[in-house]
């Protein structure tokens, strides 16, 4: 007869997967984005995050066997320690790979930018917030790393606006390093006007424009100038060019504000920067989210609005919290487990994909939050099954012997070879 079961231990030990699961794939994101292939950095997060909680949700089923049973913890738990690894880390991993490159192809029209025009502000004001250079160093090291197939532009501006590097295609060796000597002589003096600035960039992109070639604007400054906003960005929303803005809060408020509501009227993204030395990671982020996108992550420029993107994001989540429970099912080798973790997989994988797309896209709170959000609600709520999905309840072989209420087909105890007639 079909029973629901509940597991307080369970429950716990499942939201505390969450919690580290998320935490270290937050730690992955920030370390190894840029770093390693972003499939493979999809793999390596979702499958440390199955193998936390497979291996909590084990040790709780341990300590307490509400859901499979003290003669499963005697006999069989040996098991349950060898599909571990292989259920969780490994075929999660394995999704991972497969559903990030899924996300990461481009059915659509909107395409990448494949021109990137840098608006760097060298006003006096810069030599008391980047003594070091570094939004310098950033830009430099950017064009260093850039895709060859680009092409960059470098505009430096105080109260008058100059192009200091005109566009040049990165894979000729010697511009780039042309470029980099230009941007190295350049000198913090004068006043700040972003106004000039835009303006000149946008007769730049004009200047340079080929068919088929996208531009976007990287504009970072610390200061505030009066503008017309409306007058300022109606050429680049003419044209479908995205502004990122890269500002200082800490430094100006009101510049900072303005920075944002530029990058807003254009759909592209404002960053914050605290320090200095923070540019060069915020520059290569702008560069490296509008060329591609992740699975857990906002989605910024062109395809931030993408309905395509947001549909297939949630319906990725949701196949990757069936998974979870599947995973549930093979760890603990049993058919009637796995059909009801993975019926609430499906729910919590749904919900999990709801989440990270309506919340990123929002940005009312960090990236992180909903990430661990949805974290908890794949591990915790996939894991609520035996109580929302009533399971079968079989008895040993032996009469009046109750297998500690798990799904055990009959059999003899003393023959462990029909182990498999419970499971898959």
């Amino acid at each position: 007869m079909p029973v629901r079961k509940f597991s307080f231990l369970f429950l716990i030990f499942s939201i505390i997967a969450g919690f580290i699961g998320a935490v270290i794939g937050e730690w992955l994101l920030e370390t190894f984005y840029g770093v390693w292939p972003n499939i493979l950095l999809m793999g390596a997060y979702f499958g440390q995050l199955a193998f936390i909680v497979g291996l909590l949700v084990l040790l709780a089923e341990i300590i307490s066997p509400v859901i499979n049973g003290r003669s499963w913890r005697l006999e069989y738990s040996g098991l349950s320690w060898k599909f571990l690894v292989p259920s969780t880390l490994v075929m999660l991993f394995a999704a991972g790979l497969i559903f990030q490159f899924l996300y990461s192809l481009n059915f659509s029209s909107v395409k990448p930018p494949d021109d990137i025009v840098m608006v760097m502000d060298i006003s006096d004001s810069m030599n008391k917030t980047d003594p070091g250079r570094e939004s310098l160093k950033a830009a430099s090291k950017l064009i260093s790393n850039m895709e060859p197939a680009h092409r960059a532009s470098i505009i430096s501006f105080n109260e008058k606006a100059s192009i200091t590097k005109s566009m040049f295609s990165i894979s000729d060796k010697t511009e780039r390093s042309a470029a980099a000597e230009q941007i190295k002589e350049l000198e913090y003096y004068g006043g700040t006007d972003i106004a000039g600035a835009l303006d000149t960039a946008i007769h730049e992109i004009g200047d340079h424009q080929e068919k088929g070639r996208k531009p976007m604007v990287i504009l970072f400054s610390d200061g505030y100038s009066e503008l017309d906003l409306d007058a300022v960005v109606k050429p680049y929303q003419n044209e479908d060019i995205i502004i990122n803005t890269i500002g200082m809060s800490k430094i100006d408020r009101g510049g900072a504000q303005l920075l944002k509501l530029i990058a807003s009227r254009t759909g592209g993204s404002f960053y914050d920067v605290k320090k200095a030395d923070e540019l060069t990671n915020v520059f290569k982020k702008i560069y490296l989210e509008n060329q591609d996108r992740l699975l857990v992550t906002e989605r910024h420029g062109l395809f931030k609005d993408s309905l395509y993107l947001a549909v297939l994001r949630v319906v990725l989540m949701t196949l990757i919290g069936g998974l979870f429970g599947l995973a549930l099912g093979i760890v603990f080798d049993n058919r009637y487990l796995a059909k009801s973790y993975g019926i609430t997989g499906l729910i919590s994988g749904l919900l999990a994909g709801l989440v990270l797309e309506l919340g990123l896209q929002d940005s009312l709170m960090s990236g992180f939050a909903y990430r661990m959000a949805a974290a908890i609600l794949l591990t915790a709520l996939t894991g609520l099954g035996t109580m929302i999905i009533p399971i079968r309840e079989k008895f040993a072989g032996r009469p009046g012997r109750n297998v500690g209420g798990s799904e055990f087909s009959v059999r003899d105890s003393s023959s462990k070879k029909n182990h498999y007639n419970k499971g898959f």
